[in-house]
């Protein structure tokens, strides 16, 4: 895992429909930024999702809960297919065991991951390198030592408990989004975090989002001193 300097653009794109494909540059990255709707005006898109889907949904009990997930399904179908050409409810989406989604034999080799916390969702895309988003409301982390021992380096831990109290969330959750943007990435879940350790095949940068969030992307490179791609952040554009 590298830090990195790196081309971040923010954009409010306005775009009437079609396939985005061709916008999509091979040493790109996009992240999309999305607030997530009222359940009233995610209800009439349920068709656009699997039956597995839309049974993972009903099992989650608090509204908020199902909002997120099903805000984050119809969100990614939505881009998938604007990218893709092909329509949101065609795609076969699956899941692996630590929950991470992908396409089921895909006929272009688009990569993505997506996370959502809170009112926010973040989908990130790009061709054939794998990638990993992660996004994270800040809120008190009462249990932070805790949390901290178990899956942070002793160096991480140091700096945190050398932050200053009312910063020590923030960095909390700026140091955990970029360790689970890397797990996403890669595939593992945070079982295998305690293995994570400097990887030249990943870059991880932290994003600069909405008031009151922190996120991170983590993003494949396969050759050795292959600059990271440009990253284009689009914020709360309807599918």
């Amino acid at each position: 895992m590298l830090s990195h300097p790196y081309s971040l653009e923010l954009s409010r794109p306005n775009f009437t429909g079609g396939s985005l494909q061709p916008l999509l540059g091979k040493s790109e990255a996009h992240l999309w930024l999305q607030t997530v709707p009222p359940l009233e005006k995610l209800l009439p898109q349920l068709d656009f999702l699997s039956p597995e889907e839309r049974r993972r949904a009903e099992r989650l009990q608090l509204p908020a809960d199902r909002c997120r997930f099903l805000a984050g399904r119809l969100g990614l179908r939505s881009l998938l297919s604007r990218y893709s050409g092909i329509p949101p409810q065609a795609i076969p989406l699956d899941h692996s065991s630590t929950g991470k989604p992908y396409w089921r034999d895909p006929p272009l080799p688009l990569q993505f991951n997506l996370s959502h916390s809170h009112e926010r969702v973040l989908i990130g895309l790009r061709w054939q390198y794998r990638i990993g988003v992660d996004l994270e409301w800040v809120r008190p982390v009462l249990r932070w030592q805790r949390i901290a021992q178990r899956y942070f380096s002793a160096a991480e831990q140091v700096r945190l408990a050398n932050c200053p109290a009312p910063e020590r969330d923030a960095l909390f959750f700026q140091m955990w989004t970029q360790k689970e943007a890397l797990l996403k990435g890669t595939g593992r879940g945070l079982a295998g975090s305690a293995a994570l350790g400097e990887d030249s095949r990943w870059v991880t940068l932290p994003l600069q989002v909405a008031g009151g969030y922190v996120a991170a992307v983590a993003l494949e490179i396969r050759k050795d001193g292959e600059e990271a791609p440009a990253v284009r952040l689009y914020e709360d554009v309807d599918g």
